[in-house]
């Protein structure tokens, strides 16, 4: 597991919160960095998903754009800012359906970003 550069951010303040960190964290060789003042998850140097301090919950990850375009017609998936157009999505998460969704969609996420196994 790498160090992060920056000071350590609180969780933000939702009960979905730690679901997600411990999610990412058991991923494998996962870790926690705070790069702009939010918590991002990443493997090796590269993110696979970033918490939002906003509320609802928000995680973005990273989908195919093919994935991207038909995942932002459900109405809690938006393009993500800054990065959306490199096929990210942030995925708001305010009950355990969403949150269900959000840990399948890290998943793929981190599947992109490493890479073929």
């Amino acid at each position: 597991m790498k160090e992060s550069r920056f000071l350590p951010v609180a969780l933000p303040d939702s009960p979905f919160a730690p679901d997600v960190q411990r999610y990412c964290l058991d991923l494998p060789k996962a870790w926690e960095d705070y790069p702009w003042g939010d918590v991002v998850y990443k493997v090796a140097t590269k993110m696979f998903a970033a918490l939002g301090a906003q509320s609802p919950l928000a995680v973005t990850v990273k989908a195919t754009p093919e994935d991207a375009s038909v995942l932002v017609q459900l109405p809690h998936i938006s393009v993500a800012s800054y990065i959306g157009r490199h096929g990210w999505v942030s995925i708001a998460i305010d009950d355990e359906a969403s949150l269900d969704q959000a840990l399948a969609l890290i998943h793929t996420s981190y599947d992109l970003v490493t890479g073929p196994r």
